[in-house]
């Protein structure tokens, strides 16, 4: 795999807002406008919902994750 193609899926995972998705859905609120208007799993533990705020950091470190596994892996099959 190419580097041009590993940047473009690490740059679209990146891009998800999680915060924001999932306040959405789960309480229907606009995260932005709540506390400090960010859509970080800080500011998503002050909707008062721990489940949403913890989904959040969790989903957050995964797309910063799996973007570096599977450059690895693709690293290494291409050996």
């Amino acid at each position: 795999m190419d580097i041009f193609s590993i940047a473009i899926t690490s740059y679209l995972m990146g891009s998800i807002p999680f915060g924001f998705i999932l306040t959405k859905i789960f309480l229907n609120k606009d995260i932005r406008r709540i506390g400090s208007g960010n859509i970080g799993a800080t500011n998503a533990l002050r909707t008062g919902n721990k489940i949403i705020g913890y989904a959040t950091l969790i989903l957050d470190v995964l797309k910063a994750v799996i973007p570096v596994i599977y450059t690895k892996i693709s690293i290494t099959s291409n050996w």
